[in-house]
Order: structure tokens, then sequence, then C-alpha cells
């Protein structure tokens, strides 16, 4: 039952998002989705209680061109309040359409954070969610996540110097690897984040690898060392980014150990860190989902 919720849910997403290049960006309308309103005692369609954050931000979908002229799909939340707010990269986990922004994804976690006074903004990534071109896991990709930040520039409502990021899972060796190639990032937040590609207790993984990674199986150490955050950390480019490293400790996923791991050489490294394990949380964090927006909220604005 919930798989079919989550499908409707993404044909939803997709039809409200629909657009051509020419048209900029559109805006997506939850209340007319259902599911998220009801009628109060005048007869009038408000928000669920759950839902009311949403009276106070704006959700836009949007396409632009990679550096090699493919189409990707991105998304933008801002407030509704006039003004210039730190803006948020959120980096997607999981590959392909497995792990793409959803339409839950937008209103029941993104929205939140936004409504706390930040735009988020974000890529799909190629080869998924209605984007062109081939998944990379960490190659071209990244280069989609760089090329936010001409979105970033010529947005009214951000102020392109106080831009941080925030990577679940797979996002986590993309906040690495784009802070190798950018040092306009002044805070990264990861959950759930790998510290290397090669995972010893998740040997499947190699086979993901073999699909997604060119020329992986020519030189796999080779590849899975460009994809490393472990790697990447003393190339950041942002000495002073403050960092904040979160995981669950029940992650079925990711072992936790990954979590210290980063921790560690981020200190080893000099950089500001800090690390959060939830105890008894698995690798959403979904049994504290609020505690964990307040926490990534709370992180951003101590330094955005």
């Amino acid at each position: 039952m919930k798989r079919i919720i989550y499908f409707c849910l993404l044909i939803l997403s997709n039809l409200v998002f629909s657009q051509n290049l020419s048209t900029g960006f559109e805006e997506l309308q939850p209340e007319k989705i259902g599911g998220y309103t009801v009628k109060n005692t005048e007869g009038k369609e408000v928000y669920k209680t759950e839902y009311q954050h949403l009276d106070s931000v704006k959700i836009f979908g949007y396409n632009y061109l990679s550096e090699d002229n493919l189409k990707i799909r991105g998304f933008l939340i801002e407030p509704k309040i006039k003004g210039k707010y730190p803006v948020i990269i959120f980096n997607r986990g999981g590959n392909g359409e497995l792990g793409a922004v959803t339409l839950p994804v937008l209103t029941d976690f993104l929205s939140k954070i936004a409504a706390k006074g930040f735009v988020v903004i974000g890529s799909q990534l190629r080869g998924g969610a209605r984007s062109e071109g081939k998944d990379e896991f960490g190659g071209k990709d990244i280069g989609d996540v760089l090329k936010l930040f001409e979105i970033i520039d010529h947005q009214e409502t951000i102020d392109p110097k106080k831009v941080g990021m925030l990577g679940v899972s797979r996002g986590a060796m993309t906040n690495f690897l784009v802070l190798k190639e950018t040092d306009r990032v002044n805070v990264n937040i990861t959950v759930g984040g790998i510290a290397d590609l090669n995972q010893k207790d998740r040997p499947e993984m190699l086979e993901l690898y073999k699909k997604l990674i060119p020329d992986f199986e020519k030189n796999s150490k080779k590849e899975m060392d460009k994809r490393s955050s472990v790697l990447a950390i003393p190339m950041i480019k942002n000495k002073k980014v403050k960092n904040m490293i979160i995981h669950g400790a029940n992650d079925e996923r990711v072992n936790v150990e990954n979590a210290i791991v980063l921790f560690k050489n981020l200190k080893e490294n000099n950089f500001s860190t800090r690390l959060l394990i939830y105890e008894d949380a698995n690798h959403g964090i979904n049994n504290n989902t609020k505690s964990l927006i307040e926490n990534i909220t709370k992180f951003f604005k101590e330094y955005l």
C-alpha cells in the first residue's frame, strides 16, 4: 500500500511540476493535491495541522542545463515573506529514481527547514527523476550540483554569501566532492553518509558501482578513491567551513562507524566539526524527524 501511495505522489508531483525550459520556475501547490487540506468551520480549504508550515513557503520545480547540455530537474523552496535568506543546497541520496526528491520529501521535510528562514535548493541529478543523462555516482553529477550556484546568484531571495549544504546518504559524498571544487560553502551537514565507497560490510554495492561508474572495472580503486569523502577532506577549499556529522546508531545501510571516521578525519585536518549520533535511529533517522530538523536548522542558523 505504501509503495502504491509513493508512486501516486511521484506522478502527481511530476504533473504539477510539468514545464518546458522557456517557462522558468513553476510553483507547486500542495493544496491542490489531495491529503494536505481540510475544510474549516467556514467551509474554506486550509492546511491540516501537520502541514500548516506550507502556508509560509513556496515550492518550485524547474529545469536547467548541465555543463554538457543535459536537461536536469531541480527544485527550490523559499519563504513567502520577501527578503534575502541564507540558502541550503540539499544533496539527495540513492541513485536514478531511487532516492529522488519526491513530493513528501519536499512538503514533509525540506519545507519545514525552509519555513525556519532559509531558501532550499537542489538537483535531482542526471539519470533519473525526469533528468537526462546517466548517473555516474559522484562523477559528472557533481557538476550538476555546482551549476546550482548560477541559479543561486540570480535569485533575489537568496543571500549568495550565505551558503550551506545538507547531504543525506549518497548526498554526503556529494557534499564532500563539492567542497573540493568551491570555497563558497560555509556550512556542511551530512546525515547517514558513507566515509568511503569501499564498504566492506556491503559487498553488493560493488555491483551498483559497476553499473553506474565509468571505467570502474578497469580501475576500481582509482574510481572509488575519486569519490571518497575521507580523501576529499584535506582538499576542501574553504578551511573555515563548519561541519556537522549526523548518523543513526542503528543505521541498517551505512554503519555508524562511517560517521566516526568522518568526524575524526575532519578534526585531524583542523576543521570545526560536531558529531551527533541518534542512539535509537535507523538510516533515515525516521523516528526522530522533529529533533533532526531542529538540530539541522539550529546549526545552520548559528553559522550562516
